[in-house]
């Protein structure tokens, strides 16, 4: 009977150590380029595990991260993985971090960044935001459209107007031509809009077109959540829109 048991147990404690690898998969990191990496993290969104995107952006002066890794409740694991791999892997200092909007898959991790020295920055909504939902503050000091050089690489940033939430943005590498959408922008394997709790469903479509005027040539668009293409993600948020909007009314 104790051999039943313990078998038992075994089956049931190995069926949740393989659910719960299966909701949260280690880091995962992808070149874009020499310069350009994805940091992928994961979360439960739905009861699904679902990865997050930021970038890794290796400069002459250090690296520039866009984004937090997914973290939650208090939790910073994703992030301090980050921060190691960073460390152990391209040997560079963090010199910075841009996070793109006050939801838990971007600015989540942010204590870790602060704990480590990274100076943490948004727009002044970002960081409103951010500490209304229990964060730290990141410094909110990045204009509407702004570019700043860091290492003789340029990068711009750019509040497209609302859609997701009231304060995303947007980062633009013209030296890769590489699109940072974040949440804003939907994956072209997305088959809804996620999480539409804080969106403006009303202006998300114009402010996309506002993204195809500025950014059209993009040869990379890196999209918050799932995989990556090129400008087809933008026409593909469009036309999702166009399907939700035709769903609720």
């Amino acid at each position: 009977m104790r051999l039943l048991t313990a078998f038992i147990f075994a089956i049931l404690f190995h069926g949740f150590a393989h659910a719960q690898a299966t909701q949260n998969p280690k880091l995962l990191v992808t070149p874009l380029t020499d310069q350009v990496l994805v940091h992928s993290t994961y979360g439960v969104y739905q009861n699904n595990s679902i990865p997050s995107n930021g970038l890794i952006i290796k400069t002459k002066d250090g690296i520039v991260l866009v984004d937090t890794g997914w973290d939650s409740d208090g939790n910073t694991d994703n992030t301090r993985q980050l921060l190691r791999w960073v460390a152990d892997n391209l040997r560079q200092p963090v010199r910075l971090c841009i996070v793109t909007h006050a939801h838990e898959d971007r600015v989540g991790g942010i204590s870790a960044l602060l704990k480590a020295g990274v100076r943490v920055i948004s727009t002044p909504l970002t960081a409103q935001k951010s500490v209304k939902l229990g964060y730290e503050s990141p410094e909110g000091i990045l204009p509407n459209d702004t570019t700043f050089t860091i290492g003789q690489e340029p990068i711009r940033c750019y509040f497209p107007g609302e859609g997701h939430t009231s304060d995303n943005i947007v980062v633009w590498l013209p030296n890769q031509r590489i699109l940072h959408g974040g949440c804003f922008v939907k994956s072209v394997a997305a088959f809804g809009m996620g999480n539409v709790a804080d969106a403006n469903l009303k202006e998300w479509a114009n402010s996309i077109r506002r993204v195809q005027s500025q950014f059209g040539t993009a040869k990379i668009v890196v999209p918050g959540h799932e995989e990556w293409s090129d400008t087809r993600a933008l026409d593909h948020t469009l036309r999702l829109l166009e399907k939700h909007g035709a769903k609720q009314r």
